[in-house]
């Protein structure tokens, strides 16, 4: 009997992921706001057909690691280094305008300036896996626009180790303790050695994997496999972001020839892990909270697009882009990423927010995520014909 449930309640996501996917396709809509309903649709506060959350999001975080993979493998690093002005000043940036900006908030609610610095880290990140998603299926990752989203998401994986570090001190959990500046120390150091060493590779002609490795199919699927996660957990172990070392794999196999036939054997795995990662994004949403306060979340919702839009093309625009690129880029940045999901619960526990605090929180990232195709849609149609032109 627990068998037939396991397989009936497979089959009923399957086929609402499907059917609601086939809708999306029909109305020129990303395939991952179906996911994401899918998810709101059979989770605990929906027909209830999925109840562990936890693992359904350690799956999709492989999935958010396999994007990251892919992406690397369709990178030119020459081209990559050539944006790093606006990937490191505009993230910095971004990041110091967004924390001023919900300090403000906080002091206006007469809320603890901890409280402020929280959401201003939170409102931040955007979300790479729904970012880079949309800039794939839409043939836009290597337009001037998507080169720069891609910058800056990565360099806000590398700034999620400060900003947890910084949550600690806040919430003081790491005050006075020699273990934590030991592993900040390794973190900044084997960090940059690992980046040092990837790049070093990557301008090395001729290296390439040995031909044995590479017969047959069963190979190539795990080898690729390996490639991908055992970059992932090497900078997982260093405290960094493991979906970004698992870049840094893709960056090498562009770089040595090497990425056609691992995205061959490997993509269907992509798309089934990435497709698990917003269905776990839909089941964060707790459907009857929303329902019930659907004018303030919708209303919170809008407010985070606007203000993480604005901020991103303003800051873009000081640092020399035309309008139409700064605004393209700040609206494919406009939603709330998966880190923040951590650094929410973080918050939660280390108490610098309550628990209504952290459910509006948890809900407004998620309505971000499911929101933001629509919204980047609709600044297209605003923009898109200046954007020709210019």
């Amino acid at each position: 009997m627990e068998m037939n449930h396991v397989l009936l309640s497979l089959v009923g996501i399957t086929g609402c992921a499907l059917l609601l996917a086939t809708l999306m396709r029909e109305i020129q809509l990303p395939a991952a706001i179906a996911y994401i309903v899918t998810g709101v649709l059979v989770g605990p506060t929906g027909l209830g057909l999925v109840s562990d959350r936890e693992l359904l999001t350690h799956m999709g975080e492989l999935g958010v690691i396999m994007l990251m993979f892919f992406i690397g493998m369709e990178v030119s690093l020459p081209r990559l280094i050539a944006g790093w002005r606006i990937a490191v000043l505009g993230t910095a940036a971004q990041i110091i305008v967004s924390v001023l900006v919900c300090m403000l908030v906080a002091t206006l609610f007469d809320w603890p300036w901890r409280t402020g610095v929280l959401f201003g880290f939170i409102v931040s990140m955007s979300s790479t896996a729904v970012v880079l998603t949309m800039l794939k299926d839409s043939g836009e990752l290597e337009h001037p626009f998507g080169q720069n989203a891609l910058g800056v998401l990565l360099m806000q994986d590398m700034a999620i180790v400060p900003m947890m570090i910084v949550i600690g001190l806040m919430g003081g959990g790491a005050e006075g303790d020699a273990g934590s500046g030991m592993g900040t120390a390794i973190q900044l150091v084997g960090g940059a050695a690992l980046v040092a060493a990837a790049v070093w590779l990557m301008r090395t002609p001729g290296w390439s994997i040995p031909d044995w490795l590479k017969r047959g199919v069963e190979r190539r699927v795990m080898l690729g496999l390996l490639l991908c996660f055992a970059a992932a957990s090497l900078t997982s172990l260093l405290g960094l972001s493991a979906p970004f070392g698992a870049f840094l794999a893709g960056m090498l196999l562009h770089a040595s020839d090497q990425a056609d036939w691992v995205e061959e054997h490997l993509r269907s795995l992509y798309i089934v892990f990435v497709a698990i990662f917003f269905l776990s994004v839909g089941m964060l949403v707790d459907a009857r909270f929303v329902i019930e306060h659907w004018p303030l979340m919708l209303g919170l919702t809008v407010a985070v697009l606007v203000l993480n839009s604005g901020i991103n093309s303003l800051v873009l625009r000081a640092l020399g882009e035309s309008w139409p690129v700064a605004l393209l880029t700040g609206g494919v940045l406009g939603q709330i990423g998966e880190f923040s999901f951590l650094m929410a619960s973080m918050g939660l526990s280390l108490g610098l927010m309550d628990d209504t605090l952290h459910r509006i929180t948890m809900a407004v990232i998620a309505l971000s995520l499911m929101l933001s195709p629509l919204w980047m849609m609709g600044i297209k149609s605003l923009i898109r014909r200046g954007l020709i032109e210019s």
